[in-house]
């Protein structure tokens, strides 16, 4: 399968090569042409900004994108122009509905779930008033208009070079008791992978976070243990959310590799 991945960062890069070795077609996108440097053997490298007009005219582009099944790992960012985030994907829309591509996984985020407590899951109400939320449902709005978008909300990620002990070195964090949510790479790409085998494209939204429950104290101060480094907590009354990603396992048969998120530490050097 020729497959597209567009923003070619931390997890683009985990996902790029085993998917290649699966034997698909791999193409990865930067806006900048030096991070596409020395990229692994066969895997194609594209300058690809979405913010540049008329690009559903480019018929090399349309050529590239027809019948791809698009992973978009574009981050929505936190010092971008107004609304560029949105603009990207809603330009990568309008690609894939002239190119006629297969599909497109978004890679989207639990952080939609900000201000909510408690247990939440796929039907949980937004609060749109917080920005971040408007930022996150903004961008799954504008590739939800195409008719195969399967939306991933993922937990924090984790994977090799992302270590959770080395991101909270020697801070002090709140609501030790509340509930940790994390997902690794690898359980990523086997979502990825189950889709693919799955073949059908039936838009969705759906959570990937490690599925047991444990506290943020317990998981960092282990984090932290791992990774030789320091985390404290403060006592306060923060309520927290906990993911809850059961639609996803149900509706695949996916079962987890890391279904204890402390489980995955090992295996993010």
């Amino acid at each position: 399968m020729k497959i597209i991945i567009i923003g070619y960062g931390w997890l683009g890069q985990q996902l790029a090569l085993p998917l290649l070795q699966d034997g698909h077609q791999l193409y990865v996108t930067r806006r900048s042409a030096d991070v596409l440097t020395n990229l692994p053997t066969a895997i194609s490298g594209l300058v690809l900004d979405l913010r540049q007009p008329d690009l559903a005219q480019d018929q090399q582009l349309l050529a590239l994108f027809h019948d791809a099944l698009v992973l978009c790992a574009i981050p929505p960012g936190r010092s971008e122009p107004d609304n560029a985030y949105q603009i990207s994907l809603q330009s990568l829309y309008q690609l894939m509905v002239q190119a006629q591509s297969r599909a497109v996984i978004h890679f989207s985020s639990t952080g939609i779930y900000q201000g909510c407590t408690g247990e939440v899951d796929e039907c949980s109400e937004l609060l749109l008033h917080h920005p971040r939320v408007q930022l996150l449902n903004a961008g799954e709005q504008a590739l939800k208009q195409f008719p195969q978008c399967i939306t991933l909300r993922l937990a924090g990620l984790m994977g090799p070079g992302r270590h959770p002990g080395h991101s909270v070195a020697g801070k002090t964090l709140s609501d030790p008791n509340g509930a940790v949510n994390m997902v690794h790479a690898a359980d990523i790409l086997a979502a990825i992978n189950a889709l693919i085998s799955d073949n059908t494209w039936s838009s969705a939204v759906y959570n990937l976070s490690c599925p047991e429950l444990i506290t943020r104290e317990k998981f960092y101060l282990r984090a932290a243990e791992s990774a030789q480094t320091e985390v404290t907590f403060i006592r306060d009354a923060t309520q927290s959310r906990r993911v809850l990603a059961e639609k996803f396992s149900r509706r695949f048969g996916f079962r987890y590799r890391f279904s204890s998120a402390p489980d995955a530490l090992i295996h993010c050097f």
